[in-house]
């Protein structure tokens, strides 16, 4: 795992010496590396983390100027980027290595935590959601976010985020086959994050 990026080495690869970009910059890092490093850290586990985190606030460095008041959503939606990038690099690392092994069988690892979660109810419903309902309860149950933050992560308006929301949260109690209200599939959400990431 890398250590924080050097915030300064970041800065001085465009070039800039411009003292309110610098502490613009510095003020988001300061207040957002955390929130961001969790976000990277739930989707791509501890290890690649710090790459995703890195190439997002480098994003963020050369678009400093262009920034919302409000940047952590446009950083989870950097941060999504980053993480997609980074799955099509892997994809294609990985058919590679199937043709360079053509003679061999190729037995991937098995992911513990698939196993370790699978008796939990919560989680076998959860994985059963599509992605795009998955990652809404993320970022409601996991980030924190409110249905205009999720709006603006997705890409698309305040009102169509609540909707999005409100049908995940009911597609994912009825796959529990509860009557749990969408706020304590929230809260049962959050536990099962924080246990997942211990």
């Amino acid at each position: 795992m890398r250590a924080q990026p050097d915030v300064n080495a970041v800065m001085n690869e465009t070039g800039s010496s411009s003292d309110s970009r610098v502490a613009q910059f510095t003020e988001i890092f300061g207040a957002c590396y955390g929130p961001v490093l969790a976000y990277a850290r739930r989707r791509v586990g501890p290890h690649l983390a710090q790459d995703i985190v890195s190439d997002t606030f480098l994003a963020a460095w050369r678009s400093v100027e262009k920034l919302p008041p409000e940047p952590l959503p446009w950083l989870y939606r950097a941060a999504q980027f980053a993480i997609a990038n980074q799955r099509r690099a892997a994809a294609r690392r990985d058919k590679l290595t199937d043709r360079a092994r053509l003679d061999t069988v190729h037995h991937p690892f098995a992911d513990l935590s698939e196993t370790v979660a699978a008796d939990i109810e919560l989680a076998a419903a959860f994985r059963a959601l599509s992605e795009a309902d998955r990652e809404v309860l993320r970022l409601a149950a996991w980030e924190g976010l409110p249905p205009a933050a999720i709006g603006e992560v997705i890409g698309c308006s305040a009102a169509a985020a609540k909707g999005r929301l409100h049908r995940a949260r009911k597609r994912l109690s009825r796959r529990l086959g509860t009557g749990q209200t969408p706020s304590s599939l929230a809260q049962t959400a959050r536990t099962t994050a924080q246990e997942n990431a211990t």
